[in-house]
């Protein structure tokens, strides 16, 4: 009877022990509402599918590329095993609202001394054993535990959205890189195709020279112009060469695999881009993941502070253990040894050198520091978009320009060679608007391919 009354009245405490700890206060971040406080980013695995607006490219070259990056991208799995390691730490926290129960067993063989053997005075041999189980659990008065596991909740939002971070950041690139080196071998093509023209001007040339028509002057220049434009074609192979090597290492796949993908060399793939507008301010810190991820370290550590605080405040803890120390297996010699303690602990801190509020400026420290960069990050977040949203506009604006200037380029090249065929322009034309029509067509090639790629990088933006 007196145990039960016991177990009763641990019971009524830790009841009591439960409502007090329900009045405690959160502490908030101020002016920051939680983004993430209402979603639940495991529900589609670690990290959420946002949509595959890479797929507008009907490229399936791409969609391959796109697939192994975010199957083996080393990056994304680092961010993945962060997420893994935050939701462990989450369970630590959340594992302090239960009691610990601990089972304890032990055996041994003794030889107490005629000393110790009282009242027999006599040496004595023989067996010990032992059986204990413990039960403790600490209520939260103070809302230590609570802020913990908020803190621990947090961070494994930001973890998720870190990851989501790194997500996009990989589809962006391998993106990136895929476009550069297409224009890349658009770039070639046109060097070839130019080169092949030229050293075709080039032979007309000499068969001139040798019926007396031209200077040899004539022929030393188109061998120069024709010999000029091939040189042009290690750089840019070189560059096709370091694109597709940075793109091995997005998809953590080898060059020569990647080769035996890219080759042989496809025209630039067109694109329409799946932006039909920006949105309002708040629409856009919603969808960036880096924005949500530095929102969800503010209240993290604005958690903190309050676990600091209560570390100034008494900690209680409810304790009991059942257990027996016997000398054999027998049921009697069992019940006659069986013991057990109930009881309740209380600790204060009195004095510690000023430790623990050392802590809690450390953690209001953090805490600010962790708001400025939410805001730091929010800033560079809506600079990121209008940047981008600049650049689309004026790449498009450049890329018109120059298809313009290309086309009247030809046209100018075809007027002005016919003319020299036909005796009626001087060489040096010809050789002036080959120059001008390579020219003018990669710096289109150039144009539009840094046209599509920021449209790309407006997507990413955007946090899709």
């Amino acid at each position: 009877m007196k145990f039960a009354r016991l177990i009763a009245a641990l019971a009524a405490i830790g009841a009591l022990a439960a409502c007090a700890s329900a009045p405690v206060a959160t502490v908030t971040p101020p002016a920051l509402a939680p983004a993430y406080a209402n979603e639940d980013l495991a529900r589609n695995g670690p990290i959420p599918n946002l949509g595959e607006w890479w797929r507008g490219f009907h490229d399936p070259i791409l969609d391959r590329l796109v697939e192994s990056a975010l199957a083996n991208n080393l990056d994304l799995k680092a961010a993945v095993a962060r997420i893994d390691a935050a939701r462990a730490i989450q369970l630590g926290a959340q594992s302090q609202w239960f009691p610990s129960l601990d089972l304890n067993a032990g055996a041994a063989r003794q030889r107490l001394s005629a000393s110790q053997a009282f009242p027999t005075d006599t040496p004595t041999t023989g067996n010990a054993l032992g059986l204990n189980a413990s039960l403790a659990w600490e209520p939260d008065l103070f809302g230590r535990i609570r802020q913990g596991v908020s803190a621990a909740n947090a961070d494994v939002a930001s973890a998720q959205n870190e990851a989501l971070a790194v997500r996009i950041a990989t589809i962006e690139e391998t993106v990136l890189t895929y476009v550069s080196v297409r224009g890349l071998e658009q770039r070639i093509d046109l060097v070839q195709e130019n080169a092949l023209s030229q050293r075709n001007t080039e032979q007309s040339t000499r068969h001139m020279f040798n019926a007396g028509v031209v200077p040899a002057a004539d022929v030393d220049r188109a061998t120069a112009q024709t010999e000029t434009t091939l040189a042009e074609l290690p750089a840019l192979e070189l560059e096709r060469q370091t694109a597709i090597h940075r793109l091995s290492i997005v998809t953590a796949s080898t060059p020569q695999q990647l080769y035996a993908q890219l080759d042989p060399p496809a025209p630039m793939p067109a694109w329409t881009p799946p932006v039909s507008g920006v949105g309002t301010p708040a629409d856009l810190l919603r969808s960036r993941p880096d924005v949500r991820a530095a929102e969800a370290r503010v209240v993290a550590a604005y958690a903190r502070i309050g676990v600091a605080e209560a570390e100034l405040k008494p900690q209680f803890q409810l304790a009991g253990v059942i257990g027996a120390a016997i000398d054999g297996f027998s049921g009697v010699t069992f019940a006659r040894s069986l013991a057990w303690m109930a009881g309740a602990s209380a600790s204060a801190p009195l004095f510690d050198g000023g430790r623990r509020r050392s802590v809690v400026a450390l953690r209001r420290a953090q805490a600010q520091e962790a708001l400025d960069a939410y805001r730091a990050t929010v800033l560079a977040a809506v600079s990121d978009v209008e940047t981008s949203i600049a650049a689309t506009g004026r790449d498009h604006s450049r890329t018109q320009r120059l298809v313009h200037a290309t086309a009247s380029a030809r046209d100018a090249y075809t007027q002005i060679n016919r003319s020299w065929r036909s005796g009626e322009s001087a060489f040096i034309d010809t050789l002036d608007a080959q120059r001008c029509l390579l020219a003018a067509e990669d710096s289109m090639v150039q144009a539009q391919t840094e046209e599509l790629r920021s449209q790309v990088r407006l997507v990413s933006a955007l946090g899709q």
